[in-house]
């Protein structure tokens, strides 16, 4: 076949296929939404290997080297590297609610316990108000009417539904979150086997330039999240300490609650730095409104320091992206994916970045050519 011949084939094809799907929008998008549900638990347990690759490998180095040293077989250092790592991720999952969840229920007795004492005061407070004299009683009356329970007994059926609903979507969630950890299992002590395959096909199936293209830009990327997620970690655990040093030396309250919130927050940029301030300065306020105020003072000032001085040197230095360009990749990011999508698009964003940089010198030395 002639090859301009060819050419108008596939492209006539293109368009039509284009134009079918534009027709069909709804349909396309039932479709791939039903698609997508079904090959969830596969996507969530690449993100997952992807995740916990990188301190896989660097347990597994560390194993290897010792294998070696003592003269042993390095045989099953990728296995005891998936088991160490896992038994840090739960270790590091469960210090955490040991730190939050008593801080987060001592803080809700107290929050419970000054309710109560508050509650009187500013109801007599509002009873001064004309205004608010109509809305007391109201209340009053509500709550001491047979309507009460009649309108609590009619919304029993409704509750239990959604709760039986509710049953079910969690066993749903748990069977994917099941078979996502198996999936993430096998790519992660199997991940050797199933780049080659990748290799193989990339090499059959596309042109030489395409497939060598996307080996690089696959490479490139594990190697700039690999450097992020390692000095994001670090960052993180010198942000929570030097919020709990500045908290504890200020005398406020809930350091180690605050401190845990904003290093594990700190992997959502900006959004996770506000929360984190907003949740700790809540908490303060039911204890003492003045050391709210101080707490806000104290937070932004170690941030702006830990801005200005550590995260440019720890994590800004392995991704390699400007303020603007990173702010830009969280914004679309939270835009199209949430909270994820904030975390895994400064990666992204920086690989596309290195890509296009590395793209616009070759073609700039061509030119001088």
């Amino acid at each position: 076949m002639d090859k301009s011949l060819k050419n108008i084939l596939i492209g006539t094809g293109f368009g039509v296929t284009l134009f079918f799907l534009l027709m069909n929008l709804s349909k396309v998008g039932v479709f791939l939404t039903a698609f997508f549900d079904l090959l969830q638990p596969i996507f969530i347990g690449a993100v997952m290997a992807f995740v916990l690759n990188v301190p896989m490998q660097q347990i597994q180095r560390i194993l290897q080297k010792l294998y070696k040293k003592y003269r042993k077989k390095d045989t099953d250092a990728k296995a005891a590297s998936f088991v160490i790592t896992l038994v840090l991720l739960f270790a590091v999952i469960a210090l955490t609610c040991m730190t939050i969840v008593p801080q987060i229920a001592a803080s809700l007795i107290s929050i419970g316990t000054l309710l109560q004492e508050k509650i009187p005061v500013w109801l007599s407070q509002l009873a001064q108000y004309p205004e608010a004299t109509a809305l007391l009683e109201y209340i009053e009356e509500l709550l001491t009417s047979k309507d009460l329970y009649s309108i609590i007994g009619n919304n029993v059926s409704s509750m239990l539904g959604s709760i039986a609903s509710g049953i079910g979507s969690f066993a749903g969630i748990l069977i994917n979150l099941l078979m996502a950890f198996v999936i993430m299992a096998y790519l992660l002590l199997d991940k050797e086997n199933v780049k080659r395959q990748f290799r193989k096909l990339f090499e059959a199936y596309l042109p030489t330039k395409v497939s060598e293209y996307l080996i690089h830009a696959g490479t490139l990327l594990c190697k700039i999240y690999a450097g992020f997620l390692s000095g994001q970690c670090l960052e993180a655990v010198i942000l929570g300490g030097l919020m709990w040093l500045a908290f504890v030396l200020c005398g406020l309250p809930y350091a180690g609650l605050v401190a845990v919130l904003t290093g594990l927050l700190s992997f959502i940029p900006y959004v996770g730095s506000f929360i984190s301030c907003a949740v700790g300065a809540f908490i303060i306020f039911m204890v003492s409104p003045l050391k709210a105020i101080i707490s806000i003072i104290v937070f932004q000032v170690v941030q702006f320091i830990e801005n200005q001085f550590i995260y440019p040197k720890v994590v800004g230095g392995a991704v390699g992206l400007s303020a603007l360009w990173t702010l830009i990749a969280v914004l679309i990011g939270g835009k199209l994916f949430g909270i994820i999508g904030m975390i895994f698009f400064i990666p992204l964003a920086a690989t596309a970045y290195t890509l296009l940089s590395q793209a616009a010198d070759k073609r700039l030395e061509n030119r001088k050519q």
